[in-house]
């Protein structure tokens, strides 16, 4: 398979470990692997697979990262690669007053420290997001996780590219979950209701008149939220999930995530059951970054685990 290498520049700070595991989560992962230095990731341009591979070349003031990518036609498809990589890593988003918001405070300076580089992730598509969020709907992120790999199994298109030649496959397309069948995505580990709510999401993302949920995108959050609740299967938590994973809107911690709600109570000492009302309470003061902080929680729990090394 032809291939192609190129650098990009993120905005400083950034650290690509960091940043991936916010995408990553857990380490059985099959679409998102990292290792040895190295974010590998099939993606889908037009009906082909692109597989891309990010190492970070250079840290500190200036850092850089190299993308090699393997497709039938490399040159032809970089453009959207750069975009897609650009958008899903957070390379050009600024968070210069999220540190500086940090520095006066004393609790979220020592998070934001020990994770200093980490950017915002999303999903290549809001319909990824929505898989994610209908694949843990009432219970465990690693359960989730498990049914996501296999319908990636099942559904994905395989990639290749040096030594993970054919052991990798994209995301499953939204045009493969909405031809399937909810029995079908029973087999695979969904409820039969979860199985209906993702064909149904699959089938509105491949509308033309609004593919990929476009429309959803340019609404305020309380009308985005409120648009997204009204679709089946589709609650408050879900509403939330795909805005912060899913459109970048970095201000939405989802008040109803209870592992979320968990990590923040840890994290603050708090006393409590931890509640919605609560929990936006809590994180008033550090408006507009409920939802970094919640990234930042997340990839808090990894490096606790071992996974990575905190510190710049």
């Amino acid at each position: 398979m032809p291939e192609l290498t190129f650098t990009l520049a993120p905005r400083p700070p950034f650290r690509l470990d960091l940043t991936v595991w916010a995408i990553r989560r857990r380490a059985h992962n099959v679409v998102d692997q990292f290792d040895d230095g190295v974010w590998r990731r099939v993606l889908v341009i037009g009906r082909s697979p692109v597989t891309v591979a990010v190492t970070q070349t250079r840290r500190g003031s200036r850092p850089e990262i190299e993308v090699r990518i393997s497709a039938a036609r490399p040159r032809a498809v970089k453009a959207e690669v750069v975009a897609l990589v650009t958008t899903m890593l957070g390379l050009e988003r600024d968070l210069s007053d999220f540190y500086r918001l940090a520095r006066g405070d004393a609790h979220l300076r020592e998070l934001a420290d020990r994770l200093r580089g980490m950017k915002p992730v999303r999903y290549a598509t809001a319909f990824e997001a929505f898989a994610n969020a209908v694949a843990c709907q009432l219970v465990s992120l690693s359960a989730g996780m498990h049914v996501l790999n296999r319908l990636t199994e099942a559904f994905g298109v395989r990639g290749e590219i040096g030594g993970a030649a054919g052991l990798m496959r994209s995301f499953p397309a939204a045009g493969a979950i909405a031809h399937s069948n909810p029995e079908a995505l029973r087999a695979l580990g969904l409820s039969r209701q979860k199985g209906e709510y993702l064909i149904g999401l699959a089938r509105m993302a491949i509308d033309p008149k609004d593919r990929d949920f476009a429309s959803v995108e340019r609404l305020g959050d309380d009308d985005a939220i409120a648009r997204l609740s009204k679709i089946r299967g589709v609650g408050r938590w879900t509403a939330e999930y795909v805005m912060l994973r899913g459109l970048g809107r970095i201000n939405i911690f989802p008040g109803d995530d209870v592992g979320g709600r968990n990590k923040l109570f840890e994290w603050l000492g708090a006393d409590g059951e931890p509640t919605y009302n609560g929990v936006a309470a809590m994180l008033e003061r550090w408006h507009p970054y409920g939802g970094l902080i919640y990234l930042h929680l997340i990839v808090n729990a990894v490096v606790d685990a071992g996974h990575i090394a905190a510190g710049i």
